[in-house]
This record gives structure tokens, C-alpha cells and sequence, in this order.
């Protein structure tokens, strides 16, 4: 090989090393802010029981598919003059949820069988998809109070089986 070749051949192979290790590096910077003032959960709020429905398997009969769904309220008191707005940020409660789907599973371990291939999916007052460890939509908050309307329902990862269904999720408020 040339001299010339040889030397291009190495500047095309520096070039490609930098590339590559450029590719594989970078940051995260999380920012934050805390406050000393906060709301206070309402004691109706403080254990919410959500009682999803009764439904057939054949509903949920393949992976991807959603049934069930039911509103439930968190209610807040106490605010102080400055937060005007309110939200749950949900978070899973030790490896109670699934990382692929966002969702929670199914944790029944009592007397009985439990569901398989069955989650239980948040969604936000649109009924639209919230993962476990984001923060739901934003209530106003008026004379220190707030209702947070969500909901929870059944999600498939594949044909179900018949059983119960057990999932629980612990909430923080979070005030955007």
C-alpha cells in the first residue's frame, strides 16, 4: 500500500473511532425543585379501594387489548396560596410494575388463582395512557382544596386467564 493510501486509510479509521466513541457517550442532568409548603391529602384519599368490574376473558383475549376502565378521585385540602395546581405522580411500590408497559402487574397472591397475562394500566382525566413513575395531569386548586380525577383498568400482555387481579401504586403530590 502506498504512503498516501496508507495515510488516508488512517485518518478514515480515526475519524470512524471518534464517531464512535462520541456516539456512545453523553449526559443527564436532572433538575428539580422542592418546597417547604405542600397540600395535604384528604383522608378519604389517603387508602383509595378501586373496585374494577367483573369482565370476561374474551374481552381481553390478546396482548395489547384494554377493558374495565374506572374513574377514581384523589381529593387534596389544605393548600396554600401559592400552589395553584395539584397532581399525583404515581410510583410502583417495590417491582410491582412492568418497565416495558408502564403498567402495573398483577400482585394477587391470596387464596384463589389469579388472572395471568393481565395489568393494571393508570390513565389520566382523558383517559389517555399514564406509565407508573410520571405525573398525571394537573388539577386547579380552589379555596386550598383540589379534586384529581384518574383511572385504572385492565390491560392484556396476551390471552388472559381467569382470576382475580390485584395491583397497587403508591402516589406522591407534585404540583407543576
Amino acid at each position: 500500500m502506498s504512503t498516501f493510501k496508507t495515510t488516508l486509510y488512517a485518518l478514515a479509521m480515526a475519524t470512524v473511532s471518534t464517531s464512535a466513541l462520541a456516539a456512545t457517550q453523553g449526559t443527564v442532568t436532572f433538575n428539580g425543585e422542592l418546597i417547604a409548603e405542600t397540600c395535604e391529602i384528604a383522608a378519604d384519599s389517603l387508602d383509595r379501594q378501586v373496585q374494577l368490574p367483573t369482565i370476561s376473558i374474551q374481552t381481553l383475549n390478546a396482548a395489547g387489548t384494554s377493558a374495565g376502565s374506572k374513574g377514581f378521585e384523589l381529593n387534596v385540602e389544605k393548600c396554600p396560596e401559592g400552589i395553584t395546581n395539584v397532581a399525583a405522580h404515581f410510583e410502583a411500590i417495590g417491582n410491582d410494575s412492568d418497565p416495558g408497559t408502564g403498567n402495573l402487574r398483577n400482585q394477587y397472591a391470596g387464596t384463589g388463582t389469579a388472572a395471568t397475562n393481565v395489568q393494571v394500566r393508570l390513565y389520566n382525566s382523558d383517559q389517555k395512557p399514564l406509565k407508573v413513575g410520571e405525573t398525571g395531569a394537573a388539577f386547579p386548586v380552589t379555596g386550598g382544596k383540589a379534586t384529581m380525577r384518574y383511572y385504572g383498568g385492565y390491560y392484556a400482555i396476551g390471552a388472559t386467564t381467569a382470576g382475580l387481579v390485584y395491583a397497587q401504586a403508591d402516589y406522591t403530590l407534585a404540583y407543576p
